[in-house]
């Protein structure tokens, strides 16, 4: 299909409003090796209804049928050799799509109008909707070409259509080789969850999470997955209600190399999931694509006709960025052996890795509350699901809609994490220290008492104050007697918008919240965290107890213990700051933009089609970590500690000696040294000069200790 549109001679085809019957359609897509995905973008449809109306389950219908119709005439103008006249813009498919982006056809147009993705202008229309056509929309800041003024002026002419080149013939073509995934019944994990894929003189090895090592015999991607399906590789749900979760493949640089793929990433234009980039050319080969999310240091694989969701597998590409450059920083002079049970070791205590630690933490949200889930080709039950799964796409009210969403408003949720910092006193300036401590995952800590709800958000007009109603409220929470010198409980001074933890807050402060409109989820709610939280602390313990880190240890001794963390095993270390991420990355994600090449340069964009996109939780979270750091801070500060700057987590006091305990030991602080979440641990000491130093700078002092300190 490489040659779609180079041929000289033109045909010019009509649509016609009588389909071939869906046989006859599959029949001649496949004579010009056209694979469904292609057809489908050329259409604007999903490649599930393209797949439905070539099965006859469903009938095409409006003007993508007018283009499916068009298209299936083009092609068989080139086997009758009938050319008729061209079409209306409308009805123009999108050739870039069917020519796999190497060739672009422009439609002529009367005027240009701006593209539906990018909002730049463009005269090219793809199911009579205007814009750019393939993947082609310009990044910004880049200059559009300028149209010639002879273009611009000249009299509206039929643009030829582009000839196809003959279908080959059946006799000598070989059959498409397709790779098909196992049924899932079928399926065993006695290998384990992954592989680390390395290449030693002579082949490629495979280094599994136990140690063992297993040959490879792949030469080319598509061997390596058709290895992998035979290879018992994978892991079974960690909730028999749900799905269970596909191998992954760490390639290390020599794996890329004996399977003569790119050892450096691929620039933007070729990330996208139909781009012509080698890998993907391979998976087209077999009848596999990646998802929409496309190739990068991460990838998920799977069959073209396939369900992503139960059905794929994932690959993570070491010298493209995945495991030692993200947010994992697990060393990168690891053996294959070390870092396969490294991953193991997270992939036992978590789930398997398939991204980011803050995407694994986020994906572990479902996989602990597993809707139900049916295969999206055969439409047979495959995950049962459990009734507390987030199960809705819904949108977010237009208080909590982030930046760029279509439906975001003027007014948006005020919660906030706590930013301030104040000159010391002369009493405090008197003193020679300052110490840094800092919450222990201080957004994770207390989110399993989160209610959460499925329903969608209702607009009301002066409603009561219900602490069990999850929502966001119009209020104001202006307090009577705040404190001169401690940080403002709320991030708002006056009518604002909050959640419902920060409006709990309030009540508990002896304020009486008069809510002057709200939008509220008031069906069922739960606590939908709290088997997310249970599970996350659990593996951070264990890991902190491989570092020498035990509940039981005494305060002194705990002391030592942090102190020696730098000199502690490496990969452990890097395993806890995964697990941080895991927890603290995971609230990111719950109000994330696209992140899909074909909408990554929208300016305004709908809500993602994932019941688990929640903004408002994530709002939801910030307004109990503020309010819970603002609580231990106020009954701290009976005792006159009282904190010179917050940032997030990262507190600052004035101390007479170098040593927390000055702060910790006394009567009333509400902080304790430790490892849970919510507990505090050392961070920094630095002399008061340097923090009234910051003062004059007019900088947070704890936003620049939180900043440049390690974490352990």
């Amino acid at each position: 299909m490489d040659a779609l549109f180079d041929s000289d001679e033109v045909f010019i085809a009509k649509p016609r409003p009588d389909l071939p019957p869906p046989v006859e359609r599959a029949g001649l897509r496949e004579k010009f090796e056209l694979t469904p995905w292609q057809v489908a973008d050329a259409c604007g449809i999903t490649e599930e209804t393209f797949l439905a109306w070539e099965k006859g389950t469903s009938a095409p219908l409006g003007e993508e049928a007018a283009t499916y119709g068009y298209l299936l005439a083009v092609l068989q103008a080139h086997l009758t050799g009938e050319p008729t006249q061209w079409p209306v813009p409308a009805l123009l498919p999108d050739w870039a799509a069917v020519g796999r982006l190497r060739h672009e056809l422009t439609a002529a147009m009367t005027g240009e109008e701006p593209c539906r993705r990018c909002h730049e202008p463009t005269a090219q229309r793809v199911g009579g909707r205007p814009q750019h056509l393939g993947t082609r929309c310009p990044a910004p800041g880049v200059p559009r070409p300028r149209a010639s003024v002879a273009a611009s002026t000249a009299p509206r002419q039929l643009v030829p259509a582009v000839s196809l080149p003959a279908p080959r013939a059946a006799q000598p073509a070989s059959p498409p080789r397709h790779l098909h995934y196992p049924a899932a019944r079928g399926r065993r994990y006695g290998d384990g969850p992954l592989a680390v894929l390395a290449s030693d003189t002579t082949s490629l090895l495979a280094h599994l999470a136990d140690g063992r090592v297993r040959p490879c015999p792949a030469r080319d991607l598509p061997g390596l997955l058709e290895w992998t399906l035979r290879a018992p590789l994978g892991a079974a749900p960690i909730r028999a209600e749900g799905l269970p979760s596909g191998p992954l493949l760490v390639l290390t640089s020599t794996a890329l190399d004996r399977l003569g793929l790119p050892a450096e990433a691929p620039d933007q234009a070729h990330r996208h999931p139909h781009s012509d980039h080698i890998l993907l050319r391979q998976l087209r080969s077999i009848g596999w694509q990646s998802d929409d999310h496309g190739m990068g240091p991460w990838m998920r694989l799977h069959p073209t006709t396939g369900d992503p969701a139960c059905e794929s597998i994932h690959l993570a590409i070491t010298t493209w960025g995945a495991l030692h450059q993200d947010a994992w920083q697990l060393p990168d002079d690891l053996s294959p052996t070390q870092l396969a049970a490294a991953i193991g070791q997270y992939a036992n205590l978590v789930r398997t890795p398939t991204g980011t630690p803050g995407t694994c933490g986020h994906r572990l949200m479902s996989d602990l509350r597993p809707p139900e889930h049916r295969h999206t080709v055969t439409r047979a039950l495959v995950a049962r699901g459990v009734p507390s799964a987030l199960t809705t796409r819904a949108d977010p009210a237009p208080c909590e809609a982030p930046p760029g969403h279509q439906l975001a408003g003027e007014d948006t949720l005020a919660d906030s994490d706590i930013d301030w910092w104040r000159p010391p006193t002369p009493e405090e300036a008197s003193r020679p220290h300052v110490v840094c401590l800092a919450v222990n995952l201080h957004h994770f800590a207390d989110s399993n008492n989160i209610r959460v709800s499925d329903a969608p958000a209702q607009h009301v007009f002066h409603p009561a104050f219900d602490p069990k109603t999850p929502g966001s409220w119009l209020v104001d929470l202006s307090e009577n007697h705040p404190h001169p010198l401690l940080p403002p409980a709320f991030a708002s001074n006056g009518l604002a918008w909050h959640t419902t933890p920060a409006l709990t807050y309030a009540t508990l402060r002896g304020i009486r919240p008069q809510p002057v409109r709200a939008w509220l989820r008031g069906e069922k709610s739960n606590p939908y965290f709290d088997p997310w939280y249970k599970r996350v602390r659990l593996a951070r313990l264990a890991v902190l107890q491989s570092l020498g880190l035990t509940p039981d240890l005494d305060t002194p001794d705990l002391l030592t213990a942090l102190g020696d963390m730098p000199r502690a095993d490496r990969v452990q270390r890097a395993l806890l700051n995964a697990l941080d991420a895991t927890a603290q990355d995971a609230f990111t994600i719950l109000d994330q933009p696209p992140a899909q090449p074909d909408q990554a340069l929208l300016s305004s964009w709908p809500t993602p089609d994932d019941p688990t996109w929640r903004p408002d939780l994530r709002a939801a979270v910030t307004a109990n970590a503020r309010a819970n750091v603002h609580r231990k801070l106020s009954r701290t500060a009976r005792d006159g500690n009282i904190p010179l700057a917050v940032a997030d987590g990262h507190l600052l006091y004035a101390t007479h000696t170098p040593d927390l305990t000055e702060i910790t030991e006394a009567p009333n602080c509400e902080f304790r040294i430790g490892l849970s979440p919510g507990q505090i641990r050392p961070v920094a000491v630095r002399p008061m000069d340097w923090y009234q130093a910051q003062c004059t700078d007019n900088t947070n002092a704890a936003r620049t200790l939180k900043n440049s300190c390690a974490s352990w």
